[in-house]
């Protein structure tokens, strides 16, 4: 409470704690009283302590303890009998105020280096020690990894500059114990506002001016860029680094690459090939080149799931030879070990041979024994006839399909069924060769059918199945034949076509299904389909064509600009230009996009070394955040700090005060009005 006095009839207030001595001397210069009334003696003063620190030293310590190093020294020194606290207590602040205002560079300097001395250290943790502990317990591990994350974050900046601030505010206050809530919550708003306003600042404009600044003079190291660009669309497309590889370790053909695995690493490779230059070139180039291999690949994927068989080929001619050359010799051992056929041993082909149908195909068989210098008069050459006949009944059936003749060439193929039964019973080793070969004819009228298959109902191609199965050579054939509708429709759909879609027609799949040799095969190459999709969406979404992004890959030289602008079209030379540039302002430095492109384009056989690279970098770049967030935390705690500091009063009032003389108003006293 202020000290009221009367003086000449004007009510006087004095600070509190203003000495009776002090009030006698200002009585008696209002008054002009050479001689005031003498009062009663007073108590002996108490000496005045001196400081236990003095100088820069004071100022290190009250910055390293927030505040608090005045307290803490007088409470050390009463407790040890040096004198009362409250006196040790202002002799330490007189000490401070007095080389404060002495020397006030070196006073604030040293202050702050003390209070930057434990933010440094700790990142700001000093401040709050056990907190991260007392979070987790309380609000749970994953708000006290928000509140208190290695991050360094706008929020986390505000906070720690709040603790800093409302620690120093009850450090430096002079005030009694019972108001240092208020205290401490107006040093805590200060300090927050302070050190958040400044985050915001850093982060928002310092910040990204630093880094294009960096990234226009050419400094920091282009390859750890481009690995933070992957590992972020990574993670925008749900994937970390280890997911990644996983899941191009899965794919079964390794042209697929690290941009094909979601929506953000294809749109992060469009930006990178944006603008002129050699990462734009060596993107289209790699991704022309793959799609221009998108159909041998679908090709080879058949041949390797459709049959279980090593020589299976898509190409009916291909197949014919492979075929053709393994049979040869089986043919010829079935040939040198001909039985001897008999009503009894052939009873199907004694009944053939007075149906005149039989009889032509005979006819013509015995014109291919004849061209081949065969007697067919020798018993020995018998099977080589009942062959060529065979043979001739195959064009035959070939001619009458063609010719849509469907009940003919019914009749045709029973005949050759029930030749074939009686040769093979004959002769296992001309079963084994007819097995591996069926013939030209045979196997060409399969795979005509194969190819048919896409128009064919469900039941007759179970039916085409059927018949097919029992001749290995036939059945491959046929497969063949849809392998080549699938190709043909693929081709057919263009290069920008889904392969799932073109491939399986709506309503067909189920149907296709049964080309295969088993579900797995079929589901497998589905998969693969899916992978060919993923690769074409990377490959258009690379080079979309908008009316900024025309093509750029002769680079934007300005001369259309130029021309424009010569001609009186100033509007038209700014889109022009506009048109030209665009691609540099939203794409990437040239020096970053480079490796960016080669690292998203790297097939998936190779990435093990770009993923372990981008791993790599980001625990580089998770240290350079904690070293960050150490600097940050000190920056923070340093603002608070100084924002929410009180200012040390003067500790003895009464020396201001001159003895001899008149001595000036003390501090705080006023006149608040007249008695009379």
């Amino acid at each position: 409470m202020p000290i009221e006095r009367v003086i000449g009839g004007v009510i006087y207030e004095f600070p509190d704690g203003t000495s009776e001595a002090t009030i006698r001397r200002f009585e008696a210069q209002k008054t002009g009283s050479a001689s005031a009334p003498a009062a009663a003696p007073a108590a002996p003063a108490r000496p005045r302590p001196a400081p236990f620190s003095t100088g820069a030293g004071s100022q290190f310590l009250q910055g390293l303890t927030f505040g608090f190093s005045d307290e803490a020294i007088a409470g050390l020194r009463s407790a040890f009998g040096q004198g009362n606290y409250e006196d040790l207590v202002k002799a330490e602040r007189e000490a401070l105020r007095k080389y404060g205002e002495e020397h006030p560079v070196i006073g604030t300097a040293a202050e702050i280096t003390g209070a930057l001395a434990p933010a440094i250290a700790t990142g700001g943790a000093s401040l709050i020690p056990g907190l991260g502990r007392t979070l987790a317990s309380t609000v749970g591990p994953r708000a006290a990894q928000l509140l208190l994350g290695t991050q360094p974050t706008v929020g986390r900046m505000a906070g720690t500059g709040a603790v800093a601030g409302g620690t120093t505010a009850i450090g430096t206050t002079e005030k009694p114990a019972s108001e240092w809530g208020g205290e401490a919550f107006r040093g805590a708003v200060a300090g927050g506002a302070t050190a958040g306003s400044l985050g915001l600042a850093g982060k928002y404009i310092a910040a990204p001016a630093f880094a294009k600044v960096k990234q226009a003079m050419g400094f920091g190291d282009s390859n750890k860029a481009a690995d933070i660009a992957i590992a972020r669309a990574l993670e925008k497309d749900g994937l970390t680094p280890d997911q990644a590889a996983a899941r191009l370790l899965a794919v079964q053909r390794g042209e697929m690459t690290i941009a094909d695995l979601g929506e953000n690493t294809a749109a992060l490779l469009r930006r990178a090939s944006a603008a002129p230059g050699e990462a734009r070139r060596t993107a289209k180039g790699e991704l022309a080149a793959r799609g221009a291999e998108r159909i041998p690949r679908v090709s080879d994927d058949l041949r390797t799931l459709m049959s279980g068989s090593k020589d299976f080929y898509t190409d009916i001619q291909d197949l014919i030879k492979k075929r053709s050359t393994e049979a040869n010799a089986l043919y010829d051992a079935a040939y040198s070990a001909a039985p001897t056929f008999s009503a009894q041993s052939a009873p199907d082909i004694a009944k053939l041979r007075n149906l005149p149908s039989f009889q032509q195909a005979m006819r013509a068989g015995q014109r291919r024994m004849e061209d081949l210098g065969l007697d067919l008069a020798d018993p020995k050459n018998t099977l080589r006839g009942l062959h060529e006949t065979k043979i001739a009944l195959d064009d035959m059936i070939n001619t009458a399909m063609r010719a849509g003749e469907t009940n003919q060439a019914a009749t045709l193929i029973s005949m050759k069924n029930r030749l074939l039964k009686d040769m093979e019973n004959a002769s296992p080793e001309y079963r084994i060769a007819r097995q591996t070969f069926a013939g030209d004819m045979e196997m060409q009228t399969a795979m005509e059918q194969g190819q048919r298959v896409i128009q064919l109902p469900e039941l007759e191609m179970r039916k085409a199945i059927d018949r097919f199965k029992n001749s290995p050579s036939e059945y491959d054939a046929f497969r063949a034949g849809i392998a080549q509708s699938m190709l043909e429709r693929l081709r057919a759909a263009g290069p920008a076509a889904d392969p799932a879609q073109a491939i399986f027609p709506r309503g067909t799949e189920d149907k296709l299904r049964r080309a295969f040799r088993d579900d797995d095969a079929f589901d497998a190459f589905k998969t693969r389909l899916a992978e060919e999709r993923a690769m074409l969406q990377t490959e258009k979404a690379g080079f979309r064509r908008t009316p900024l992004d025309t093509d750029l890959d002769a680079d934007g030289s300005g001369v259309g600009a130029a021309t424009n602008l010569l001609a009186g079209r100033p509007f038209m030379a700014g889109m022009e230009a506009l048109r030209s540039n665009f691609p540099n302002v939203v794409g990437m430095p040239p020096r970053i996009a480079a490796p960016t492109v080669e690292k998203l384009l790297t097939p998936a056989a190779q990435t093990d070394r770009v993923l372990g690279g981008i791993m790599q970098s980001l625990k580089q770049q998770e240290q350079e955040l904690l070293q960050a967030t150490g600097v940050t935390g000190a920056g923070a705690a340093l603002a608070g700090g100084l924002a929410g500091t009180r200012p040390i009063k003067q500790q003895y009032p009464e020396e201001s005060v001159q003895q001899p003389g008149i001595p000036p108003m003390p501090p705080g006293a006023s006149p608040l009005g007249s008695m009379q």
